[in-house]
């Protein structure tokens, strides 16, 4: 078989081929319209740019006070430069997935050659694998920000593997490595999981011996410092805001006087039993819906890469094999404890992008057990791993997450006008995008009623919402759809005996199904008028 010539892979040629090809398929995949894009990804970046933290009461629910730095370079260039060019920016925004396959040919190059083998065929099956999952795949072009994030993590892997060799200045790697992983926790803390689980890998590779407590040192103080970069900015608000600096999340160890004292983490797609617990990659194989993920999809990447975990940990001692090498220890520690922490934590899979990419190059470590590693091409592994390629991509199930065609406009939001100076109640989710496209934005006030609010009722921030609503003399509008459901008689309680009147219909090309249908379930902004 024809022998690949690495280098084709490290160069400029290759990084411009990797991020044309994730521009291209974020353009094909349509406007970005998913939920969490509606609900806050808009509004927060608007938000954090206009100082709204201390203005607003949770217009987007609980995601309100979420970390908005990720979100506003896409905010910004849809309402700056790209906002007549919709397809340019879903482009730009696809950058992030070209660069993740970019990055995961490098370490899987990286791999073998510190494992003293060629770079082959069998690698790049081993990078498709990862780059076709489900979660990173559907994620494309998206505002979700866990690619972005993937490409942290994967960047400071590949920053710390030359540790398991030989290489000048390993405490400059431990440092960068650590700032990586701690700026992608920094950003979004559902990337919390990952430098611990990089920083234990690091460890049991060098063996726990002077060197790697040294090493794994530096590496958490470069994460502290990342995430203090990335994160201390916006925690420091929250705490002088509301005494919690990570707000609403772990109140139960803050104890902030505006909520009830409870982790607010998302715990419903944790495991219901000891067989999930056990077993939980194995639900995934077959087309499934709300156990790790609120939509359909399918994928076997994860259950093969358990499987190809539980070889590593157990066939060198049955093969009475040498120990696996340090590279491969890194690898298998990182991923496997970083698959625990996410298990307990949250039990999200759009969250796990990191694990699926390096699900292909774990399965071909586990055949390279019965193939030892040497620079002879081994025809069957590469046939083995395109074979395992074939039959993964046939298996899974891509959900969509949410599209619409593509617009004039970027964000083709047209609310109707409301006085300025009102106080807009953003009653349901997820609404809350609306808000910076109202005319005079900046001139209003907004309050989320929703489950959240409902959640704090008799705290300090049901009392906050009170106290807004009695203070305000001007105009009052509800912002809110057909299925507001359970948050509708909040307004009753904030404003008994309120009716509404003169509704008129958002229009947004948000809204829009792909085959042109309205979607907006009658979204709406309405005067409210006490009797």
């Amino acid at each position: 078989m024809r022998a690949l010539d690495a280098r084709k892979f490290l160069g400029v040629r290759a990084l411009l081929a990797c991020l044309s090809f994730g521009a291209l398929l974020s353009v094909l995949r349509g406007q970005d319209a998913n939920w969490d894009l509606k609900n806050y990804h808009l509004y927060n970046a608007w938000a954090g740019l206009h100082g709204r933290l201390a203005l607003d009461l949770a217009p987007a629910g609980m995601q309100s006070f979420f970390n908005p730095l990720l979100d506003m370079p896409y905010f910004l260039l849809g309402t700056g430069p790209l906002q007549y060019w919709p397809r340019l920016l879903a482009g730009v925004q696809g950058l992030w997935y070209g660069g993740l396959v970019f990055m995961l040919f490098r370490v899987a190059i990286r791999l073998a050659w510190l494992r003293g083998r060629t770079f082959g065929w069998a690698d790049v099956w081993a990078v498709l694998i990862g780059v076709t999952g489900t979660m990173t795949v559907s994620q494309t072009g998206s505002s979700f920000n866990e690619l972005p994030l993937a490409l942290f993590i994967l960047s400071s892997l590949y920053v710390l593997l030359p540790l398991c060799g030989d290489t000048p200045r390993p405490w400059r790697r431990a440092l960068l490595a650590g700032l990586l992983g701690g700026l992608a926790a920094g950003l979004k803390p559902t990337a919390v999981v990952y430098a611990p689980a990089l920083a234990l890998g690091l460890l049991l590779a060098l063996g726990m011996r002077r060197k790697a407590w040294r090493l794994a040192t530096l590496f958490g103080v470069g994460a502290l410092a990342g995430f203090i970069a990335a994160y201390g900015w916006w925690g420091w608000q929250l705490y002088e805001l509301t005494g919690n600096p990570i707000f609403p999340l772990f109140n139960q160890v803050f104890h902030s006087a505006w909520v009830p004292a409870v982790g607010g983490t998302d715990r419903q797609y944790l495991p219901r039993d000891l067989g999930q617990w056990l077993f939980y990659p194995l639900y995934w194989l077959g087309k499934n819906q709300h156990i790790v993920t609120e939509v359909n999809f399918a994928d076997a990447r994860y259950a093969l890469a358990g499987l190809s975990t539980l070889a590593l940990l157990t066939l060198p001692w049955l093969l009475r094999r040498q120990p696996l090498d340090r590279s491969i220890r890194l690898l298998l520690v990182f991923v496997a404890t970083a698959y625990v922490l996410w298990l307990c934590l949250f039990s999200i899979l759009r969250y796990a992008v990191p694990l699926e990419l390096l699900s292909g190059l774990l399965l071909l470590a586990a055949l390279q057990l019965f193939a030892p590693a040497d620079a002879a091409p081994r025809r069957w592994l590469v046939w083995a791993m395109a074979g395992a390629f074939l039959l993964l991509a046939g298996f899974s199930r891509y959900p969509g997450w949410g599209h619409v065609p593509y617009a004039d406009v970027t964000f083709d939001v047209r609310p109707p006008a409301v006085e300025r100076g009102s106080l807009v109640l953003v009653v349901g989710q997820p609404d809350a995008y609306v808000i910076p496209f109202l005319p005079h934005a900046q001139d209003n006030r907004y309050i989320g009623l929703s489950w959240f609010t409902r959640s704090a009722l008799g705290f300090r921030f049901d009392t906050l919402v009170q106290e807004r609503i009695a203070a305000h003399t001007g105009a009052v509008y509800a912002l809110l759809r057909d299925d507001a459901g359970e948050d509708l008689p909040l307004l009753q309680r904030y404003l008994p005996g309120v009716r509404m009147s003169d509704c008129a219909p958002v229009q947004s090309g948000l809204e829009q199904r792909r085959n042109g249908k309205e979607a907006s379930g009658n979204l709406r902004i309405c005067r409210l008028q006490s009797d």
